[in-house]
């Protein structure tokens, strides 16, 4: 079957490359004479890199892409207000995307210079397209990419009716690039009028900027490059000086005005023997940075469904499963564009929406907890650290069954003032952690304590009391992090550049948990205070009850059997997961473990347990690092 796809950007290419891949016949018609350049760059998700990345094995051509790893939003007086990894996300120049799909092509399947005029019409459906400098194209199908101006959605479903612009985006490509050692997209957003400035890197000579405005700021039209210049300068003036270097080191010859709009769910997206696919299909406001991968989804839905299916029923399927989705991302859009046009009455966490999914989100639907644990810990407590396994295995075990809340115990609050005889220096401490490494053979190194001392172990339990009023799960995940910090890595975790990377591998707002420290040190003092009336003084004390019941407490560390034990005590029906996850499984709930670790979670012999370590770290699936002589894996990202 032939097909004629009319409009040559990313919808269009990607949709040409797929189908031709199922065996049909192809042909691309683009309305401008030469590659596109105009959209200078776009975030795209690590599921659209996946699709695109699948192509090079046929097309041995680089694909180029910035990984982004971290958003952060900030008052134009440069006070930060969110700071948080971005799950999968990448920056990408358009004209690099361009030009790797062009380069599937021929002169024979992709056409430039052809202008949609209309369609005419036989035996009941379309036939063959007209162009207008003449020409025409019969075909079997034809799919309308031909962008959010689209002649053929007009044709089909007659005139759209946008919204309104009340916000429009200046875009550039400037060659300033801040000195972060990590990629971070960067939007500075006013909190009193709808104005922001955002800034992503693109490579190691490059960023993208864009400035998004209320209507109502810009008095006069603007027409030249240097008058988009002042304009841009006058309205960033109080912003902070990265801004200012960005805007002077930008060729505004080459930057644009974008008018923002976006339109309703179309009721369908083909009609007879035509469809529908990107921007000429549905459009969100670019708040929601979805147009490409959205693009990119469609393209590769629809090829999946035509191979499948008879057409009416392939584009029936395809408007079925893609709705929901755009759908979504047009609320969203609207929803972020009320936030910008009105700071002072919204909240800005819904501007990081789009871009972050929660991970490590508690579970939904859980089962009710039977049993609590009230554990009193500290995040340099070398016994606790002995008992991360075991608390590891509970939650593989009986996870639906209990419900496990943290407090900080203040186990160091100076040097001057701790009262432990045994230790009185760092120095001590170092030597009790190498004691316990030879003793019971886990990967603890006493090095942070001769190299870099911590004065307190108060600052990180500060820190992890701010984390649970964030996300409580995260905040575990986070306290987990910082102990392998110290006790594996040999860094000082009372110092906030380590807190804050720590903070962003698990999830967690940095800026948020800096600006709640003083709300995280309250909820300390009052951990210590609960840790005083109930009179512990030893880490970790495990105390279990079930509702007004008496409770038990286990202090110091105990055998698995004799906290599985107390479990059975408070609620004998507690029901044990039986289902054990596979060697892989276990790195992908829990990305950093010891081979001991490893095999106790497992219930594997040590010999047996560290072949199947060999053969993931043989697969690339895993990796290591020597803590002294023993190992440390730890799970190896895909991206």
């Amino acid at each position: 079957m032939k097909v004629v796809i009319v409009g040559g950007g990313i919808a269009g290419l990607m949709q040409g490359i797929l189908l031709r891949q199922k065996g049909y016949e192809v042909v691309v018609y683009e309305r401008t004479k030469q590659i596109q350049t105009r959209g200078h760059a776009f975030l795209i998700n690590g599921e659209g890199i996946d699709y695109l990345e699948s192509l090079i094995s046929e097309q041995k051509i680089e694909l180029l892409h910035q990984k982004v790893d971290v958003f952060s939003l900030k008052r134009p007086d440069d006070f930060e207000l969110i700071k948080i990894s971005l799950d999968d996300w990448y920056s990408m120049k358009r004209i690099d995307l361009i030009q790797f799909l062009v380069s599937f092509f021929t002169k024979d399947n992709l056409k430039f210079g052809f202008e949609f005029s209309h369609f005419q019409r036989a035996n009941g459906k379309v036939s063959s397209v007209v162009f207008k400098n003449g020409q025409m194209e019969e075909a079997d199908i034809f799919i309308g990419a031909d962008g959010s101006n689209s002649l053929i959605r007009k044709t089909l479903f007659g005139e759209t009716e946008y919204t309104s612009t009340s916000v429009k985006e200046v875009v550039g490509i400037s060659s300033y690039l801040s000195q972060s050692e990590i990629s971070v997209f960067q939007k500075y957003q006013s909190n009193e009028k709808g104005l922001a400035f955002g800034c992503i890197p693109l490579n190691d000579n490059e960023c993208v900027w864009f400035m998004q405005y209320d209507i109502s700021l810009a008095k006069n039209e603007i027409h030249q490059p240097e008058e988009l210049r002042e304009f841009c300068l006058s309205l960033l003036v109080d912003f902070p000086e990265e801004v200012q270097k960005v805007l002077h080191l930008n060729d505004f010859s080459n930057s644009y005005i974008w008018n923002t709009r976006d339109f309703d769910l179309l009721p369908s997206f083909h009609k007879e023997n035509v469809v529908l696919i990107g921007d000429a299909a549905h459009l969100a406001l670019p708040f929601t940075s979805a147009g490409t991968s959205n693009a990119i989804k469609d393209a590769i839905t629809l090829s999946e469904l035509m191979s499948k299916m008879n057409l009416d029923e392939a584009f029936s399927t395809y408007y079925n499963v893609r709705k929901e989705e755009i759908a979504s991302h047009i609320q969203q859009g609207r929803d972020l564009k009320k936030i910008f046009l009105n700071p002072y009455k919204y909240s800005e966490r819904g501007y990081v929406l789009p871009l972050v999914s929660d991970e490590y989100d508690s579970k939904k639907n859980k089962s009710r907890f039977i049993v609590h644990i009230s554990y009193f810990t500290d995040p340099i407590c070398s016994s606790c650290w002995l008992l991360q396994p075991i608390l590891r295995k509970l939650k593989l075990e009986y996870d639906t069954e209990l419900q496990i809340e943290h407090f900080m115990g203040g186990l160091l609050p100076s040097w001057e003032s701790y009262t432990d005889k045994r230790i009185t220096s760092p120095a001590d401490a170092s030597k009790l952690w190498e004691d316990i490494r030879e003793t019971k053979q886990i990967p603890i190194s006493g090095d942070v304590w001769l190299n870099d001392p911590l004065s307190s172990s108060f600052p990180p339990s500060i820190a992890f009391k701010a984390a649970q009023l964030q996300d409580n799960d995260k905040a575990v995940f986070f306290l987990r992090r910082l102990k392998e910090m110290i006790f594996i890595e040999k860094k000082n975790i009372n110092k906030w550049i380590n807190i804050e990377k720590t903070a962003l591998d698990c999830g967690l707002d940095a800026a948020l948990l800096k600006n709640q420290l003083k709300e995280g040190e309250d909820n300390f003092h009052k951990d210590l205070a609960l840790a005083k009336q109930l009179d512990i003084h030893v880490f970790p004390t495990l105390i279990f009850n079930r509702g007004n019941e008496n409770a038990q407490i286990l202090k110091g560390v105990q055998s698995y059997e004799t906290i599985e034990q107390a479990i059975l005590t408070c609620n004998p029906s507690a029901k044990k997961n039986k289902d054990i996850p596979t060697s892989l499984g276990l790195f992908n709930l829990y990305s950093n473990m010891s081979t001991k670790e490893f095999c106790f979670l497992l219930n594997l012999e040590e010999e047996i347990g560290r072949k199947e370590l060999l053969n993931l770290e043989s697969k690339g699936k895993i990796g290591k690092i020597l803590v002294k002589e023993l190992e440390q894996w730890y799970l190896i990202s895909t991206k």
